[in-house]
């Protein structure tokens, strides 16, 4: 790895405060120094190392780590393919991820896999959950990916109730097209309608219950204590 990034991941150790025993602390930056090398590529990098304390205080210690790393090959994608597809109208997943050739970022490929996950949620399938396999090609220097999609069932809203407004603002929000039961649950509904009715105020919290036998989703805004979420 290139000497900034060897300093940038150090720098970012030093300026984190940490919690816990000795060992603790230094399996916790160890990781980390771990997930910043896979970032960059090096998926099979082996870290270790130990810490020293240097000052210690009834309230903090300071501490020196020492840390080697054995970066092996760097890696790029080589391709991504996807198992169990079977919705249609989700649109093409594979550019949520880097494009093929890119150096394999484990961070990038969490970022794409959650970006999968919305996509799903926008469209009913709130239990989506996927499950990546890596396959290398040392030779090409190359990881590629198979996602399996577990979809789950399509949820549809069901029954939406409003507490705390007056009857102008809730029919307000209640006229919405998206809130008619039966429309197609979108995991980001309660945002969109946050952002769309400013006859919702900030004060109101929200409550999704589901029903799996029905595949239906129920909500009830209470518009009294708590910030929507």
């Amino acid at each position: 790895m290139a000497v900034t990034d060897r300093d940038q991941v150090a720098a970012s150790l030093k300026q984190r405060t940490y919690a816990g025993s000795l060992g603790g602390v230094v399996d916790e930056a160890l990781e980390r120094v771990r997930a910043a090398w896979q970032d960059r590529g090096y998926f099979k990098v082996q870290v270790s190392g130990k810490g020293t304390i240097l000052t210690s205080s009834p309230v903090n210690q300071r501490i020196a780590l020492s840390v080697h790393v054995d970066e092996g090959w760097q890696y790029r994608l080589g391709d991504i393919r996807f198992k169990n597809k079977t919705v249609t109208d989700v649109g093409s997943l594979r550019p949520l991820f880097p494009a093929n050739g890119d150096v394999f970022s484990r961070e990038e490929i969490a970022k794409g896999l959650e970006n999968v996950r919305k996509v799903y949620g926008e469209v009913g399938y709130i239990n989506f959950t996927s499950f990546p396999e890596t396959r290398f090609d040392d030779d090409e220097g190359l990881i590629y990916l198979e996602i399996d999609l577990d979809e789950g069932k399509q949820f549809r809203l069901g029954s939406i109730n409003l507490t705390g407004l007056d009857e102008a603002a809730r029919q307000e929000v209640l006229q919405d097209p998206v809130l008619q039961p039966g429309q197609v649950y979108n995991q980001g509904l309660v945002e969109q309608l946050a952002q769309k009715h400013g006859s919702l105020p900030d004060s109101c919290s929200s409550e999704k219950k589901l029903d799996e036998r029905a595949g239906t989703v129920s909500i009830t805004f209470d518009c009294g204590e708590c910030p929507l979420d």
